[in-house]
């Protein structure tokens, strides 16, 4: 699963979310730069949250919500949620 946001009013920034559900390879991007790498082949958890701020002058709290099946998650579709200071802009569904 492949994603981006535009975040910010007059700061720009984009952020970029990257999940490969075979490889558990998971990394977030802020303007090209590595702000979350994880891996996620196991967890217990149904759903993972991802919160780091964005922007000097004009900050934003992002959160990133992967949530998985209870089983055979890694062959079913998952759920994505994006928000922006609380308010849900993305929600996607898919591999």
């Amino acid at each position: 699963m492949k994603f981006s946001l535009n975040v910010g009013e007059l700061e720009k920034h984009t952020v970029d979310f990257y999940f490969n559900q075979w490889t558990g390879n998971l990394n977030i991007n802020v303007d090209g730069r590595r702000e979350v790498d994880d891996f996620r082949m196991f967890s217990l958890k149904l759903t993972k949250e991802y919160e780091f701020p964005v922007g000097t002058n004009e900050r934003h709290c992002i959160r990133i919500e992967k949530q998985r099946k209870l089983l055979l998650a890694g062959f079913r579709p998952q759920t994505y949620r994006a928000y922006i200071d609380d308010t849900l802009v993305k929600e996607l569904g898919g591999k």
